[in-house]
């Protein structure tokens, strides 16, 4: 009997999301931080649900994410003084360092999980996802 596919997403999900996450401590980052990093360091001037509407998450959980964040002092944010609704959002040298060492991982981890692909198969897989994400959320995957 074949497996059910929507039990081979499951879990490939929890397989990839387990091996990305077992270094997290390693890197001072919780759950939810690097998305929320990430997303900062390309967008300076944001508001709370550009935010949440990119990563996926509630208004509020960005919220508990962004003091945590400014707490470990990974990052600094101040009231825009033209549009009292955004914040400009500074990165830290310790966030940065944290960023980086978290994106080198997950590309580590990427390398892993795609060994034996193909250039090709990797474009299709990547395809296929963002297909796969747009059928369940209407977004499409940048």
């Amino acid at each position: 009997m074949k497996t059910a596919f929507h039990f081979m997403m499951f879990k490939t999900f929890h397989a990839q999301r387990n091996r990305i996450r077992q270094n997290m401590q390693e890197f001072g980052l919780s759950p939810g931080q690097p998305k929320v990093l990430r997303y900062v360091a390309a967008n300076k001037n944001c508001m709370l649900k550009d935010i949440a509407a990119a990563c996926d998450v509630e208004c509020a959980t960005v919220s508990r994410i962004l003091n945590n964040l400014e707490e470990q002092k990974m990052l600094k944010r101040h009231v825009v003084e033209t549009n009292k609704r955004a914040l400009s959002m500074q990165i830290l040298p310790k966030g940065e360092q944290a960023l980086t060492a978290w994106e080198t991982h997950c590309h580590q981890v990427e390398e892993e999980s795609l060994q034996g692909f193909s250039e090709e198969e990797k474009e299709q897989f990547r395809e296929y996802l963002g297909r796969m994400y747009h059928n369940l959320t209407g977004k499409t995957l940048e």
